[in-house]
């Protein structure tokens, strides 16, 4: 992940709200377009420009190359009020995830934690950070319904974090395979399945458990079938149920 700032001069020095009102359309056909990460994007305003700070995928995830037909449409909006984005990359975040560079995978993930900025879609192979741009479109020439999905999650992992409002709520929509919250993610695996032909498997949260040997002899909850796994996939993973397309973790015990 990086920190990038995008810059755009003012060619128009009136017309401001219309200025800051498309480049906030920009910014959000960006995230919805896996080009950006987050929802809170700073807007510093100078004399003669706005400078924006935003964290991307990779070093690259604002080239146009990656660019819908949203992103487009904005970026022309803009001509005639700001000049075309200058982009800045300042860095690599130090603590985020390295970008899968595979040729090929094995499976694909859909994973995300409340504290997570990162795409949620992992490869399977090395658990690197895939962008969305990287995968054909899953939503009208976009990634809507997979962001939609991660904003919802990181809500309820929010909620069950903190542990005041909401937590029993949060836990099951996280962790019953009936939830609301499970068949949205189930359906955003399918689609990202349909696009990629690849196999995409869907974390199932697990809080907390009696003991070891209760935790390694769950069942997987859709089929019943054994998934508990002897090598946990990436040191991280105990369980796999290739036909349901589900993993999750031993829970913490007492």
């Amino acid at each position: 992940m990086h920190t990038v700032k995008v810059e755009f001069k003012k060619i128009s020095k009136s017309k401001r709200d219309e200025q800051l009102d498309l480049i906030n359309l920009l910014l959000g056909s960006w995230r919805m377009n896996g080009q950006v990460l987050g929802r809170a994007f700073p807007i510093a305003e100078k004399k003669q420009s706005y400078c924006v700070f935003v964290q991307t995928p990779d070093e690259d995830s604002l080239h146009k190359n990656y660019n819908n037909k949203y992103v487009r449409k904005n970026l022309l909006k803009l001509e005639g009020l700001c000049s075309s984005p200058a982009i800045e990359v300042l860095g690599v975040d130090p603590e985020s995830s390295p970008v899968c560079r595979c040729d090929s995978k094995i499976f694909l993930m859909l994973y995300t934690t409340y504290l997570s900025l990162e795409s949620p879609l992992r490869c399977g192979d090395c658990f690197g950070i895939i962008p969305l741009y990287n995968i054909p479109k899953t939503y009208d020439d976009e990634y809507y319904n997979i962001i939609c999905w991660v904003s919802d999650y990181q809500s309820c992992d929010h909620l069950q974090m903190n542990c005041t409002v909401g937590e029993r709520f949060a836990l099951n929509q996280l962790s019953k395979i009936d939830s609301p919250l499970t068949k949205s993610g189930l359906s955003v695996c399918n689609s990202i399945e349909k696009v990629t032909k690849i196999k995409t498997y869907y974390y199932l949260y697990k809080g907390t458990g009696k003991s070891y040997d209760t935790e390694i002899s769950r069942r997987c909850p859709s089929c019943d079938g054994d998934w508990f796994m002897n090598n946990p996939a990436h040191d991280a993973f105990d369980f796999m149920c290739k036909k349901c397309g589900l993993m999750s973790k031993v829970a913490l015990t007492a």
